[in-house]
Order: C-alpha cells, then structure tokens, then sequence
C-alpha cells in the first residue's frame, strides 16, 4: 500500500542526488509506509510515503527532477 500504483517506479534517488543521472528504479518490495526499489544500475534504496500513496505517477519524471540532475551535475565539475 505504501506508494501505491504511481509509485511502482520511480526515478532512483541514488543515481539522481550523486551522479546527476536520471535512472528508472523498480518496486522491489512494497511495505506499509515504506518501499524498496533497485534501479537498473544496481542501487538499492528505500522511500518512505508517510502521507499516504503517489497521487500521480512517480514515471516518468517531471522537469523540476531533470533540472535537480543538472545541479548535481554542475555540481560535480
């Protein structure tokens, strides 16, 4: 119940927020206020979703998560 169907993928924190890279992760395991996913590079992460399910699909991102992995890009340089 956790994310709910919108939240069945989702763009992989750890790609995201260390190399400015966005990866598609899948649902591993879906608990009651947290999931698990692992993204297509390997990365293993949680996400919790204490205010309830996704209201939109979290797939495929929106601008303002592109425009997160060009700051971390920048970032990096």
């Amino acid at each position: 119940m956790a994310g709910g169907p919108n939240a069945a993928v989702v763009p992989c924190d750890v790609c995201l927020f260390d190399e400015g890279l966005v990866t598609r992760a899948q649902r591993e395991r879906e608990g009651v206020e947290s999931d698990d996913y692992e993204c297509a590079r390997g990365h293993r992460f949680g996400v919790e979703y204490r205010r309830g399910p996704a209201s939109e699909p979290l797939w495929p991102p929106g601008p303002e998560v592109e425009a997160e992995a060009a700051r971390v890009r920048g970032e990096k340089r």
